[in-house]
Formats: C-alpha cells, structure tokens, sequence
C-alpha cells in the first residue's frame, strides 16, 4: 500500500532503496498510530514499511495533528452554551405548534369527511375558478 515512492541511488553512487512517500500517506500512518492501537512495528509490517520511517513520520505531525485534536475537543464557550438553550427552546416550541397543527388538519379532515356523509357536501371537491362568461 506504498502511495506516490521513488527509488534513488544511496551514497556515493551506490544502489540501495530510498523511498519517498507522500505527505498524505505519511500522515495517514502518523494518525493511525496516535488514535489507534498498533505499534510502529504492527504498522511497518502492515504497510511494508520502516518502522523507523513511521517513528519520524510521528515526530514530523504530531503538533499538526496535537492542533486539530485541540479544535476538536475544545469546550463551548457560554454564548455557544446559551444558545443551545435557546435553540432547544425553539425546539419545543416548534414541536408543540406541529403538534397542535397536526390536530386541526385531523379535525378539519374530519368535519370534510362528516360533511360528505351526513349532508352530501363534498368539500374537497375544487370545480376550479369560475371563468366570466363573456
């Protein structure tokens, strides 16, 4: 699962293995080691890499990675806080004008129901808008 590695000469001309990774995929790995449960080594071995490579990777993000940890877990704030009080205030009243609108369309539909079977009125019937005869 190597993502976006180059092969280069070592020193001095030799060959050997140099593989660059990207940034993302660096990341990735950095992440997944601070939040999840495997070792450098677990992780090497799953991605066939150095775990070395991984030990650095961790270093190199880590107060990225520490800076959006900190916007997740910050706390509210009070305006924030009385906000949600107000919103769940809106809530609940919303609810309660549903509830009540609920109610008249059902009584509604039923006065409509009663009045085509006792009176023989259809009230939902729409004839349309009347054109002036001309």
């Amino acid at each position: 699962m190597m993502k976006n590695f180059q092969s280069t000469k070592g020193r001095k001309g030799q060959k050997g293995r140099n593989l660059k990774y990207d940034i993302p995929f660096k990341r990735k790995i950095a992440m997944e080691y601070i939040h999840g449960d495997l070792s450098t080594s677990q992780l090497a071995q799953k991605y066939n890499i150095r775990h070395q490579g991984i030990s650095e990777w961790v270093k190199q993000f880590s107060s990225e990675l520490a800076e959006k940890e900190v916007v997740i877990i910050s706390a509210m704030t009070e305006e924030e806080q009385k906000d949600i009080v107000v919103l769940k205030k809106q809530i609940e009243e919303l609810q309660k004008k549903l509830e009540y609108e609920q109610m008249r369309n059902f009584a509604l539909e039923t006065m409509a129901d009663l009045a085509k079977t006792e009176l023989g009125i259809d009230i939902r019937k729409n004839s349309g808008a009347k054109q002036p005869k001309g």
